[in-house]
């Protein structure tokens, strides 16, 4: 999952992901199921408006007793771009935070689901529930190695989730 293109320079200490999703409009059902996705994520809204969303989930504090990647210190943007498409982005601050390449798979895998979600009304519940269980197996692993292992997804493992 790219980030759109646009002029902005990310800051190394952040990691984005985002999409733009060509909708027809984005009426007050549209947005209704745009949040009620979101909310499920853990998300809360702290502002909305007809053409812009924001959203905030975790705090940075959490990572230290948790590694669950809804637990990271997360900001989502939703924008209704000029009557034509949503671009939604997730901004996830890296600082202080312990992240590894299956958080990052977590993150992107969601705003693949939102996408399918948004178009086909699907939420790909049996793929979260095979990814969930490695991400468990994996966050074991780094638990148990002190963080030497369980960081790195396999190449097999991306394939299967994210189609790369």
């Amino acid at each position: 999952m790219e980030m759109p293109q646009s002029n902005r320079t990310i800051p190394r200490d952040k990691f984005l992901v985002g999409t733009s999703l060509a909708l027809p409009s984005f009426d007050e059902a549209r947005r209704f199921q745009m949040k009620k996705f979101w909310e499920e994520r853990g998300f809360k809204f702290v502002l909305t408006d007809e053409n812009l969303h924001l959203a905030r989930r975790g705090a940075f504090f959490k990572t230290f007793f948790s590694m669950n990647p809804q637990c990271l210190e997360t900001k989502l943007t939703a924008t209704w771009m000029g009557g034509k498409e949503l671009e939604c982005v997730m901004e996830v601050n890296l600082a202080m935070q312990q992240i590894t390449e299956w958080h990052k798979a977590f993150l992107e895998l969601e705003m693949i689901t939102f996408e399918t979600y948004m178009l086909n009304d699907d939420k790909k519940t049996s793929l979260w529930r095979e990814f969930e269980e490695d991400l468990q197996q994996a966050n074991t692993v780094y638990v148990w190695t002190v963080g030497i292992g369980g960081k790195k997804m396999p190449a097999d493992r991306k394939r299967k989730y994210l189609n790369r």
